[in-house]
């Protein structure tokens, strides 16, 4: 972030007023997110706004701060001028949006200026959007937008009545149904202090405390590199909200570390892109879209993650036995060097980086307090330790760090931010068209109200709708397009929203679009297709897991009991391991296609409602366990 400033002020006496205004913007948005955790003196719609219009401010401020290329002074303009749009507009939005004046427009509708500005909030959005995130998103965004417009000339079956461009914007631009709606509302209430949160452990080592503790955990077992990046990313996952970040963040030590040993690129790829993605899904943070799903579904926070629990952590155990597995089959052997250090050892240097974790974690659960007052308790925390470490340690007061960290919070809220905005354009127009409850016919329809073929139909179109989106945006268009026909269905609500949830974040290891492996692949220096074809490999127990809480609702654990959870979880525990078996092929010795068919076999029986073929599925699973430990031991019986 630092580079952006540096950049601006070697350009003169114009390039040190950027800088200094790029600073003091971030310095004064970090702020202004804590401020309103605490104060609700904005009107809801006006914190927003607020939001929504100075990371549109920042993200041009940063491109006026560091052009390169000969392109700069083109894009220096057109930074110029979307900066000039964004504090236009954004004034006159926050002057417009008291309750009165929304209330007359309302009543009157809005006048031909609200027009004429909402629709240069829709363009910016747009733009900025498809410069932050990438191309996927606006293409979405406009596809509904279109879909909107079409209305009566559309086929019957997604026919409806049609919307003027004016309409639309009114609707869109000025009402909290769409840009300024719940995604923009969450980013606004949690995730810019979970953003926060993030930068401060990782400005002040505890994200390197992490990798370390989870190699210490994992180094000296068979693989121990590949575990080290499930275990880390897991930790880092969570807390950063982005799995192409995650895979940047941890990818870096642990593919090299994973290639070192003897895994290939792919390999190594594909095992960071899969545990990083699987960060989204593991409390207790799964960044940004859990918020937005408490806030869409009025489902406490504490109810998500506690429900979230056993699923993420399948998922990794999943991820771990088949990285296992794959070691032993390629004779990769345990590290049994002295450099690897002991747990304890880390723990004691740093232990404290676990405080705000745990103050994060009793605060959310212990205490039921809401996610944006234990994100401000777990950040004051964290900067305490920060503060005082530097203190102590270096002498000085951590000037810089927190520089760094304001910057930092700028740059990475600016893509989750307008992603939200972006997403809102698809909400509001899913709503206005009533397409979501049209959606949910159709399924039931094509589906013949049988349950299996209803979830696969809605599995696809997640998957789809997601591709090449941010985890929240994804979210939230799979959910207003997908949850209502599993809430049609009978499924709770926490249930369908944590499936069409877990779908949207699987299609980031999902090809064609399988965004994290290509990142991971690009680190790698990897090969991106046989990356991500490895990635939805090893990550199959993701599209599995959501099928189980479903069918054994005693996985979500709330609402269920003790035996039913038990059981539940006896079955998935199973089912995973086998999953790995089939997929991998070696338990110590390597398994024939009949045996690994069995396995896979085995894993489908458990994963059924009927408790004859559960009973068939550990019996398969029992016997060819029997089978593999009485072959380990004649292949290492003595001549």
């Amino acid at each position: 972030m630092s580079d952006s400033l540096a950049t601006a002020k070697g350009r003169g006496p114009m390039g040190r007023i950027l800088s200094g205004a790029l600073l003091a913007l971030s310095v004064l948005v970090t702020l202004y997110h804590v401020f309103i955790a605490v104060d609700t003196s904005l009107s809801m719609l006006q914190q927003r706004v607020v939001h929504l219009f100075s990371f549109l401010a920042l993200w041009f401020l940063f491109g006026l701060a560091s052009p390169k290329g000969r392109a700069s002074r083109a894009r220096s303009a057109l930074a110029a001028l979307g900066l000039a749009l964004s504090l236009a507009a954004g004034a006159y939005f926050f002057t417009q949006t008291s309750p009165m004046l929304l209330l007359e427009k309302g009543v009157w509708g809005i006048s031909a200026l609200d027009a004429a500005v909402g629709i240069v909030l829709i363009l910016l959005v747009l733009e900025v959007s498809r410069e932050a995130v990438g191309l996927a998103l606006p293409v979405v965004a406009l596809v509904f937008v279109a879909f909107a417009l079409a209305g009566a000339r559309l086929p019957e079956l997604i026919a409806h009545k049609g919307y003027d461009l004016g309409y639309i914007t009114s609707y869109v631009a000025w009402t909290s149904e769409g840009i300024f709606g719940t995604p923009i509302g969450s980013a606004a209430s949690f995730v810019v202090l979970y953003i926060i949160f993030g930068e401060l452990l990782d400005k002040f080592g505890a994200g390197k405390f992490f990798i370390d503790v989870a190699y210490a955990l994992t180094g000296r077992m068979r693989g121990g590199p590949a575990e080290a990046s499930v275990v880390s990313s897991a930790l880092m996952g969570s807390i950063n909200g982005s799995a192409v970040a995650n895979v940047v963040t941890t990818g870096t030590f642990t593919i090299p570390l994973m290639k070192k040993v003897g895994y290939r690129a792919e390999y190594a790829g594909a095992v960071e892109a899969v545990a990083s993605t699987g960060g989204q899904i593991l409390p207790p943070v799964m960044g940004a879209a859990a918020f937005v799903m408490a806030d869409m579904t009025g489902i406490p926070y504490s109810s998500i993650i506690i429900a979230a629990f056993i699923p993420g952590v399948l998922y990794y155990l999943s991820l771990g036995f088949a990285v296992y597995f794959e070691a032993g089959r390629m004779g990769i052997e345990a590290d049994s060097s002295e450099k690897i250090q002991a747990v304890g050892a880390v723990l004691r240097a740093n232990w404290f980086h676990l405080i705000p974790l745990a103050v994060l974690i009793v605060l959310l659960l212990g205490f039921g307090l809401s996610a944006g007052y234990a994100a401000l308790f777990a950040i004051a925390s964290m900067l305490l330790i920060g503060i005082m470490r530097t203190i102590l340690g270096e002498r000085r007061f951590p000037w810089r760090e927190l520089r760094d960290i304001c910057l930092s919070t700028a740059r990475t809220s600016i893509p989750v931010s307008i992603a939200c905005a972006s997403a809102g354009i698809v909400i509001g127009i899913v709503s206005m068209t009533g397409i979501g409850v049209r959606f949910a016919q159709i399924v039931v329809e094509l589906s013949g109200g049988r349950l299996f073929p209803m979830l696969c139909l809605v599995m696809l179109a997640c998957i789809v709708l997601g591709m090449g989106l941010p985890s929240t945006a994804a979210y939230v268009i799979a959910a207003a397009v997908g949850a209502p026909a599993l809430l049609k269905a009978g499924i709770p609500a926490l249930g369908a929203n944590l499936f069409v949830f877990y779908f949207a974040i699987i299609s980031f290891i999902t090809p064609p679009v399988a965004i994290a492996s290509y990142a991971a692949a690009g680190l790698a220096g990897a090969d991106a297709n046989k990356t991500g074809l490895l990635a939805f490999k090893l990550g199959i127990a993701g599209f599995i897991i959501p099928f189980l809480y479903v069918y054994h609702p005693g996985l979500l654990i709330l609402g269920t009991g003790t035996g039913e959870t038990l059981y539940a979880l006896a079955l998935a525990l199973a089912a995973v391991v086998l999953i790995a078996l089939a997929l991998e092929g070696w338990a110590g010795t390597r398994l024939g296609l009949v045996e690994r068919l069995a396995a896979a076999l085995a894993a489908a029986l458990l994963a059924t409602t009927i408790p004859v073929l559960n009973a068939a599925g550990f019996a398969v699973g029992a016997g060819l366990g029997a089978l593999v430990w009485l072959r380990f031991r004649r292949e290492r019986a003595p001549a």
